[in-house]
């Protein structure tokens, strides 16, 4: 792998950053599950913006069937509105931002904390606000990301809140041990993934690029990566995307399509039904479709292409894997476009509006 772009590095170095990230992490996390426990929390809620929104996302299903509390992904945009309910003695507040530096994501888990809430944050930056407001900081261990297209560390939080997931399961659940096991495995997992999807996306995109915006969807963790992947589609290559549930594609999006677009579907054995109703739409409308498969998956319906990962993963963890091949294909459909995906279109306008004043995004500013 060469490259110009610190973009493609980064996506490359996601196995060791979620690696680093569990282990530098794991003894904090077992021991933050536990003081949970001791303290009485009955309520988890996870807040973050934009890429640390959609972590959360990904790693939901994880907190849905195995936290034995009642969890909440919530905008911290939104925090605001459910501070008299559940910021309080009795709720744990996650706050995930890799730059720790979002006014939104601060001043909501600052509010949440003073109000009596237990606080943790996940962030890459231990000299940010966020850090500096938080009583317990997972750091997590992904180094430089000097580009304004996240992608080694939304692999990185998304990972860490899987574990904390799972550290906070019912420790009479015997199937996490198998989650875990798959977990620590993940790494190697996601280098397998990447060494074998980037070909066949490089092959891909010439074709894919001449459609003009595309409908992104998954199920369980693979929504939260269609909803990280229309982010990034937009932010680095300026194709409108639409990011969906799979299910919820046959309520109304599809009057949107037509022949220009492309509708990307993230495939599981668990929603390949799901998926095959949505390709034979594609089919009938005239638009292309590119399903992203597990390896041993045989689709009764016909894609028009077909990217293929090198194994299949536990349900519950499928948003760490099919992660990777979303992010390779934001990648190589900016460089189609004659675009530079570590810089985007109004980077630096975006960050005034969304940092506090006086603030400055970690590596970013005059770089």
């Amino acid at each position: 792998m060469t490259s110009t772009h610190r973009m493609l590095e980064y996506i490359y170095q996601s196995p060791k950053a979620l690696k680093d990230s569990l282990a530098d992490n794991e003894a904090k996390i077992e021991k933050l599950a536990q003081h949970v426990r001791e303290r009485g929390i009955k309520r988890v809620v996870i807040s973050g913006v934009g890429s640390s929104y959609t972590a959360g996302m990904i790693a939901a299903p994880l907190f849905t069937r195995y936290c034995s509390l009642p969890a909440y992904i919530v905008p911290s945009t939104e925090l605001a509105a459910y501070q008299s309910v559940w910021m309080n003695a009795d709720t744990l507040i996650v706050a995930v931002s890799r730059s720790g530096e979002r006014g939104w994501v601060v001043d909501s888990f600052r509010t949440a904390v003073q109000n009596g809430a237990m606080g943790v944050a996940i962030t890459g930056n231990p000299e940010g606000l966020l850090a500096q407001s938080s009583p317990e900081v997972l750091l997590s261990s992904e180094g430089p990301e000097a580009v304004f297209p996240k992608t080694k560390s939304v692999m990185a939080h998304a990972g860490l809140l899987a574990r904390l997931a799972l550290a906070m399961a019912d420790p009479l659940d015997s199937t996490v041990s198998i989650l875990l096991q798959a977990l620590k495995k993940m790494p190697q997992t996601v280098t397998d993934i990447l060494q074998t999807c980037d070909p066949q996306v490089q092959a891909l995109v010439p074709a894919l690029f001449q459609q003009k915006a595309m409908m992104l969807s998954g199920t369980l963790g693979n929504y939260g990566v269609a909803l990280e992947g229309s982010l990034k589609m937009q932010e680095a290559s300026g194709l409108v995307v639409l990011g969906n549930e799979t299910g919820n594609m046959l309520h109304g999006p599809w009057g949107t399509v037509t022949s220009d677009w492309l509708v990307t579907l993230l495939v599981t054995e668990y929603d390949q039904a799901l998926a095959e109703t949505n390709i034979h739409l594609a089919n009938q409308i005239g638009a292309k479709s590119l399903a992203i498969v597990e390896s041993g998956l045989s689709l009764k319906a016909s894609p028009n292409y077909i990217i293929t990962l090198p194994c299949r993963v536990e349900r519950f963890l499928s948003g760490l894997a099919y992660l990777p091949p979303v992010q390779l294909l934001t990648y190589y459909w900016a460089l189609a476009g004659g675009l530079d995906p570590d810089a985007p279109a109004n980077v630096d306008v975006v960050l005034d509006a969304m940092l506090p004043e006086g603030r400055q995004e970690p590596e970013m500013r005059n770089k």
